[in-house]
Protein backbone atom coordinates (compact mmCIF):
# COMPACT_ATOMS: atom_id res chain seq x y z
CA UNK A 1 0.00 0.00 0.00
CA UNK A 2 1.37 3.43 -0.90
CA UNK A 3 2.13 6.07 1.68
CA UNK A 4 -0.21 9.05 1.96
CA UNK A 5 1.23 12.09 0.10
CA UNK A 6 2.54 15.04 2.07
CA UNK A 7 -0.09 17.73 2.47
CA UNK A 8 0.43 20.84 0.34
CA UNK A 9 0.09 24.04 2.37
CA UNK A 10 -2.17 26.72 0.85
CA UNK A 11 -1.77 30.41 1.59
CA UNK A 12 -4.20 33.07 0.40
CA UNK A 13 -2.42 36.26 -0.55
CA UNK A 14 -3.13 39.20 -2.85
CA UNK A 15 -0.44 38.73 -5.48
CA UNK A 16 0.72 41.36 -7.96
CA UNK A 17 2.30 39.42 -10.82
CA UNK A 18 0.38 36.12 -11.01
CA UNK A 19 -2.73 34.38 -9.69
CA UNK A 20 -0.60 31.76 -7.96
CA UNK A 21 2.89 30.60 -7.03
CA UNK A 22 4.34 27.22 -6.12
CA UNK A 23 7.22 26.73 -3.70
CA UNK A 24 8.34 23.15 -4.30
CA UNK A 25 10.99 23.10 -1.56
CA UNK A 26 8.38 24.19 0.99
CA UNK A 27 5.54 22.06 -0.41
CA UNK A 28 3.41 25.21 -0.43
CA UNK A 29 1.31 27.20 -2.88
CA UNK A 30 0.05 30.76 -2.74
CA UNK A 31 -3.27 31.65 -4.35
CA UNK A 32 -4.81 35.08 -4.91
CA UNK A 33 -8.30 35.20 -3.33
CA UNK A 34 -9.57 37.63 -6.00
CA UNK A 35 -9.91 34.91 -8.67
CA UNK A 36 -13.27 33.74 -9.95
CA UNK A 37 -14.19 30.10 -9.30
CA UNK A 38 -13.17 28.65 -12.63
CA UNK A 39 -9.82 30.46 -12.66
CA UNK A 40 -9.21 29.24 -9.12
CA UNK A 41 -9.67 25.62 -10.21
CA UNK A 42 -7.21 26.09 -13.05
CA UNK A 43 -4.57 27.98 -11.07
CA UNK A 44 -4.76 25.67 -8.04
CA UNK A 45 -4.42 22.62 -10.30
CA UNK A 46 -1.50 24.27 -12.12
CA UNK A 47 0.37 25.12 -8.92
CA UNK A 48 -0.18 21.65 -7.46
CA UNK A 49 1.25 20.28 -10.70
CA UNK A 50 4.47 22.19 -9.99
CA UNK A 51 4.67 20.69 -6.49
CA UNK A 52 3.94 17.10 -7.53
CA UNK A 53 5.85 17.12 -10.83
CA UNK A 54 8.66 19.68 -10.42
CA UNK A 55 10.64 18.32 -13.38
CA UNK A 56 7.81 18.83 -15.88
CA UNK A 57 8.10 21.89 -18.17
CA UNK A 58 5.81 24.91 -17.72
CA UNK A 59 3.84 24.32 -20.93
CA UNK A 60 2.93 20.79 -19.81
CA UNK A 61 1.97 21.98 -16.31
CA UNK A 62 -0.19 24.66 -17.92
CA UNK A 63 -2.00 22.03 -20.00
CA UNK A 64 -2.40 19.82 -16.91
CA UNK A 65 -3.96 22.67 -14.93
CA UNK A 66 -6.38 23.52 -17.72
CA UNK A 67 -7.46 19.89 -18.26
CA UNK A 68 -7.96 19.15 -14.55
CA UNK A 69 -9.89 22.38 -14.04
CA UNK A 70 -12.08 21.66 -17.05
CA UNK A 71 -13.01 18.19 -15.79
CA UNK A 72 -13.60 19.37 -12.21
CA UNK A 73 -15.80 22.22 -13.47
CA UNK A 74 -17.83 19.86 -15.68
CA UNK A 75 -18.47 17.44 -12.80
CA UNK A 76 -19.73 20.31 -10.65
CA UNK A 77 -16.88 21.34 -8.35
CA UNK A 78 -17.40 24.90 -7.11
CA UNK A 79 -15.83 27.03 -4.39
CA UNK A 80 -17.61 26.79 -1.08
CA UNK A 81 -17.80 30.03 0.86
CA UNK A 82 -16.57 29.67 4.41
Amino acid sequence: MSKRPKRIAIEWKKLSTAWGWAYTDEHRIELDPRMDERTLLEVASHEVGHIVLPEVPEDKIDLLGKQIANVLWRVGFRREDA
